[in-house]
């Protein structure tokens, strides 16, 4: 008997005899195995429109607000009823679009949302029942960010490769040399596409990587420096930030850049070739990041095969330096936390228990507990924290390239599920197509799947059905001996 561990997912590397893998779906990365990717559930009612945009916001007090943009509107969620209330400026119609997406950020007590075609909008936490103009004039910008304690706006619509940031501690100051406003135009290296959120941040350009640096006491209020060309972030939306760590996509690649501006190509010969293989130009462009508000994962969601909506979401594990991938159409993910539910509240959201998205030890009815949302394809928020996926796992190939055949007699999935199938994949020559057999279940005495197989050439794939309760999926122990030459 040989035991098979569960190798890496990096397609971008042969299989045969290797150490990785080209075939997972719907599971994450953990130490020398694969988990459960959980199910999304939809929470919320649904959006009038397909969502352009979205955030959560906490206040100094704890409390949790969501919002979100369409092409026309700006809404709340109803913590307690879980629909959106419009909160729109008064006698306001927006004119975002799929090209003039919203963009919030937080300041202290105040959420600001912008598009490129609208003035700057604001909402005071606690105080505010719908957005207003923010005050002071500030320029119409695709992006805003906090840089520790200025709001910046970025790509403005009288420039795009220039930002400009607020008065020192006032979102309501924006002339320009006073108290501390002022604004920059980047010479090279396209359009603004983003920045880190930090006090030195890193401005992400279409083709270059800037670091700012605040100088307390000077007339330059930031300094910038250039620390990379002809590299930048071909799709603003895949920039995502926690702590020291940011990532993003640009053409061909995903990386991970620090606060210094070390950089690592994260993706090169294990996902990018690919991945960005199967992605046409636009839809590299519109893919969107996010960080797990509470593991080391980066996702990226995107649409592979030109469908019109995301349907796939890639997750990098930076601790373990791993990839993994899942099936799930959506208009977005981030990262959020959820209000926080007493039973009484639950009869809000069902008057039965039983039909309750998610099961009452979930963390979605934690207040605060932070879990990564998303919009499905009818436009409800919910949030992975469901059942798990169906999951798929398959071993590198293995065979003999001498021309030796195996005869494989019987598998035993290392997997804490006894619901699993297998299914073995053969060939004879390197450039046929891998044939499988059909789904195998094991034998109620052993517990291991029997079946004669015999090729030079042999993976086995497992699959744990949807919503089975598992843990671990480490690998498979196979039963195999040489049979000669054919």
């Amino acid at each position: 008997m040989t035991t098979v561990l569960f190798a890496a997912w990096e397609p971008d590397k042969a299989e045969l005899n290797g150490q990785t893998t080209g075939d997972v779906s719907n599971v994450l990365c953990s130490t020398f195995s694969y988990i459960p990717f959980p199910d999304f559930s939809a929470l919320t009612s649904a959006l009038s429109a397909k969502p352009l945009g979205y955030f959560q916001a906490r206040s100094l007090s704890g409390q949790v607000s969501t919002f979100a943009g369409t092409a026309t509107k700006l809404w709340k969620l109803d913590n307690t009823t879980l629909t959106w209330e419009d909160v729109s400026k008064s006698a306001t119609t927006y004119a975002a679009n799929d090209d003039a997406q919203w963009c919030f950020e937080q300041f202290g007590e105040y959420v600001v949302a912008v598009n490129i075609n609208d003035n700057p909008q604001v909402f005071h936490l606690g105080v505010s029942t719908d957005f207003d103009n923010l005050a002071g004039s500030p320029p119409k910008a695709a992006f805003v960010k906090a840089w520790g304690d200025f709001l910046c706006l970025m790509q403005l619509a009288t420039d795009a490769s220039a930002v400009h940031w607020s008065a020192l501690n006032d979102i309501t100051g924006w002339t320009i040399g006073t108290d501390n406003s002022d604004t920059q135009s980047f010479p090279e290296g396209g359009a603004v596409q983003g920045s880190s959120r930090a006090t030195n941040p890193l401005i992400f350009m279409e083709r270059a990587i800037y670091l700012g640096t605040f100088v307390p006491g000077s007339s330059i209020i930031f300094s910038f420096v250039k620390i990379h060309d002809k590299r930048g972030a071909k799709s603003p939306y895949s920039i995502a930030s926690r702590g020291e760590n940011t990532f993003f996509a640009d053409e061909g690649s995903f990386f991970q850049i620090a606060a210094d501006g070390s950089i690592a190509d994260i993706g090169f010969e294990k996902v990018s070739r690919t991945i960005f293989g199967q992605l046409a130009s636009s839809d590299i462009g519109s893919m969107v990041g996010a960080i797990d508000p509470f593991y080391s994962r980066a996702y990226w969601t995107m649409d592979i095969g030109g469908t019109g909506s995301f349907n796939t979401i890639l997750t990098y594990d930076w601790l373990l330096q791993r990839w993994s991938k899942a099936s799930q159409v959506n208009y977005g993910i981030f990262p959020a936390a959820t209000a926080g539910y007493t039973l009484e509240g639950l009869d809000a959201v069902s008057s039965s228990l039983d039909a309750l998205p998610y099961s009452l030890d979930s963390k979605v009815w934690q207040g605060g507990a932070p879990v990564l949302a998303a919009f499905n394809s009818t436009y409800q928020m919910g949030f992975f924290n469901g059942q798990p996926k169906e999951a798929v796992i398959t071993t590198q190939e293995q065979g003999d390239i001498t021309g030796g055949v195996t005869l494989i007699s019987s598998v035993y999935p290392v997997v804490d599920n006894d619901n699993c199938t297998i299914a073995i994949g053969t060939r004879f020559k390197r450039g046929q197509t891998v044939s499988y057999t059909g789904e195998i279940t094991a034998t109620s005495a052993t517990g291991r799947f029997d079946k004669l197989s015999a090729a030079r050439f042999q993976r086995v794939r497992v699959t744990i059905p949807a919503g089975e309760d598992w843990s671990q999926a480490q690998g498979v122990d196979i039963t195999a001996q040489p049979a000669g030459r054919r």
